[in-house]
């Protein structure tokens, strides 16, 4: 009998975690933490509470990201949430609808574009020169010197007056 009742309470309790993400206007495409889930209207399962990032684009609108947070119910919280998960007879559904208004995507206005190049290229010319600079000139190589040597080649360095020996007084 006892073996019986634990057989039964087995098969019990349960919770279904579930959000909904709608977007007005729909056919958003929705990413939960970088992945696509979807379009909107969407549905999606949930393991754990807290806070989520969706994304969502559509063509012509702005690319809305949001920081979504999922709060847990009353009978989550310890030690509730062992009762919850494993004992109640019967599933639990935990629904969470969320809805987001895009904006449509504002077009610049083609003098705002003409006035920003227009900076960028000013202050490009006073940061970066438009023509490279000549390189200097070389002076002639005065007596003594080191000559340049031709590769595979071999030349004697000459000695100068710090290097020659000097006698001892």
């Amino acid at each position: 009998m006892v073996l019986l009742a634990f057989m039964a309470l087995g098969t019990t309790g349960c919770v279904t975690r579930k959000y909904t993400i709608d977007s007005q206007p729909q056919g958003a495409l929705v990413y939960r933490d970088g992945k696509p889930i979807g379009t909107t209207p969407v549905d999606d399962y949930f393991v754990f509470y807290g806070k989520y990032r969706f994304t969502l684009v559509k063509d012509g609108y702005e690319t809305l990201h949001v920081e979504q947070k999922i709060p847990a119910p009353w009978y989550e919280y310890l030690p509730l949430d062992f009762v919850s998960e494993n004992l109640v007879p019967w599933e639990i559904k935990d629904v969470h609808r969320f809805s987001y208004a895009l904006q449509p995507q504002q077009m610049p206005n083609n003098n705002d574009i003409l006035q920003k190049a227009g900076d960028l290229r000013n202050r490009g010319k006073a940061l970066v020169p438009l023509r490279p600079k000549e390189a200097p000139s070389v002076p002639a190589a005065s007596p003594g010197a080191i000559q340049p040597v031709a590769p595979g080649t071999t030349a004697p360095l000459p000695l100068t007056t710090a290097l020659a020996p000097q006698p001892v007084p």
